[in-house]
C-alpha cells in the first residue's frame, strides 16, 4: 500500500512518490484526498480491495502518518514512513506547519500516531528540529526503528531518491 502525502496545495492532484516501485512489487495507492491523515479515509474500502496475507504500507509526510494509522486497523507485517507527523492535532502538536489542514478537520478519530505490535515499523526522519520533535514523541518500542538522515530536512524521500538510495532502503526493508 503506498499513501500519498498532501501534495503541492489542496487544488493539485496529489503525486505518487513511490511510483517505480510498481516494477517490483503489486501497488495499491491510496490518495487522502481531503488531506484528513486518515480521519476521512474508507479503511474499510481499502481492506476490500486487498490481499489479506501479506501486506506493506509506505508513505511519505502526511501518507507516512496514513500507512502508520492503517497497520492498527489491518494485518501489515511492515511499515517504512518517511517523515511522518507525530500529530497535527493543535491541541496536541506544538508544530504549526500543517495547522491550515488541520483547522478543516472536524471529526478526530486519529489525533496522533498509533503502532501496533505486529507490525515492524521504519520511520525515517530528517535531523532538522521540526523532524526530531515529532520523533521524539514515538513511543519506545522494539518493533519501531527511526533513523536521521544527516543535512535533511522534511524532504526525506525526495533527498534519498536524488541519493539514490531511496529504492535500496525500501527493498532492503521489505526483504
Amino acid at each position: 500500500l503506498a499513501f500519498s502525502s498532501i501534495g503541492q496545495g489542496t487544488t493539485y492532484i496529489q503525486n505518487e512518490e513511490f511510483f517505480n516501485l510498481t516494477k517490483k512489487y503489486n501497488i495499491f495507492f491510496i490518495r487522502d484526498i481531503t488531506r484528513s491523515w486518515f480521519n476521512n479515509v474508507d479503511a474499510k474500502l481499502i481492506k476490500r480491495n486487498i490481499s489479506k496475507k501479506l501486506c506493506y504500507a509506505i508513505g511519505h509526510s502526511m501518507g507516512g502518518f496514513n500507512a502508520i494509522i492503517f497497520s492498527t486497523l489491518h494485518n501489515v507485517q511492515k511499515v517504512i514512513a518517511f517523515s511522518p507527523q507525530f500529530s497535527i492535532h493543535p491541541n496536541i502538536t506544538k508544530d504549526t506547519t500543517f495547522r491550515n489542514h488541520a483547522l478543516r478537520i472536524k471529526d478526530w478519530k486519529y489525533p496522533k500516531l498509533k503502532f501496533s505490535k505486529n507490525t515492524d515499523y521504519l520511520l525515517i526522519f530528517g535531523d532538522d528540529d521540526k523532524e526530531k520533535y515529532h520523533a521524539s514523541l514515538i513511543p519506545k518500542q522494539k518493533n519501531i526503528r527511526i533513523v536521521y538522515i544527516k543535512n535533511c530536512d522534511h524532504n526525506t524521500a525526495k533527498k534519498l531518491k536524488k541519493q539514490k538510495e531511496l529504492y535500496k532502503i525500501i527493498n532492503n526493508f521489505f526483504k
